[in-house]
């Protein structure tokens, strides 16, 4: 049997090489999404192991959470089941990452802030039925603004059960002065909650970088909130897309 020092070193060398975890972000309460109903969602991978979500915002950038940062990023758009394949499948590596250069973990429990990041693919993508980008917002999304929020994350939380196709979750913008009375100084102007007062309806682990989708219209991406996921009360943290328009139009013009 391996000495308690020779194990130690062995799950410390293992921490070194391991890619960063997406944090608990998180789709509990949902329904399986229709094969056709989320062609600008799409999965990031870290070599073969799935990371996160990802909202494709033309046939060459996908938009998703700085948080979700590993050395190797692989996409695939238009899957539906992660274990059965239909042909509809589309694959690119990440060629450029663009972190968005505040992001931070504020006070170092996973609160992000500017939680964004770009990703130039390669190949192109081709616009299908199931693969599609999403539309950027003209206006921010009003208080009371039902949404969907999508993804292969957990179905249920504290415990982990990672589902073969992706949830969708209908859940409702939450005013800003709420979610400061809830979040306090952790919740800043280019953040939006959203969620079901009665709680458990959320995104959950898995669902990083996902798209929260109000109206056909992209205005979140999935960064952080409590756990477990779904208390009543306490919504999910999106990074406000319709904030950083400037910078997303301004990364995508470069090259």
């Amino acid at each position: 049997m391996a000495s308690p020092r020779l194990l130690f070193l062995l799950l410390f060398l293992q921490a070194l090489v391991a890619p960063a975890r997406p944090r608990d972000e998180r789709i509990l309460g949902g329904s399986e999404c229709p094969p056709w109903a989320h062609p600008g969602l799409v999965l990031l991978f870290y070599f073969d192991q799935h990371q996160c979500g990802g909202a494709l915002l033309s046939t060459e950038w996908v938009l998703t959470a700085a948080h979700c940062l590993t050395s190797h990023i692989q996409v695939r758009a238009g899957s539906h089941s992660l274990e059965t394949l239909t042909g509809q499948e589309q694959y690119a590596v990440a060629t450029k990452v663009v972190v968005h250069p505040g992001f931070s973990d504020q006070e170092g429990d996973g609160s992000y802030a500017d939680d964004l990041m770009l990703l130039r693919i390669q190949p192109t993508l081709t616009v299908t039925r199931y693969v599609r980008p999403l539309a950027l917002p003209s206006a921010p999304p009003a208080p009371g603004t039902n949404c969907t929020v999508m993804g292969w994350g957990t179905t249920t939380s504290p415990e982990v059960t990672y589902p073969d196709t992706p949830q969708c979750v209908n859940v409702t913008v939450v005013s800003d002065s709420r979610c400061q009375e809830i979040y306090g100084s952790k919740v800043t102007e280019d953040m939006l909650c959203a969620g079901v007062a009665a709680g458990g309806k959320d995104s959950c682990q898995g669902d990083s970088g996902g798209p929260l989708i109000c109206n056909g219209v992209l205005q979140g991406i999935v960064s952080w909130g409590d756990h477990p996921c779904g208390q009543a009360g306490r919504p999910g943290v999106y990074s406000r897309v319709y904030n950083y328009l400037d910078w997303i139009r301004e990364t995508m013009a470069e090259d």
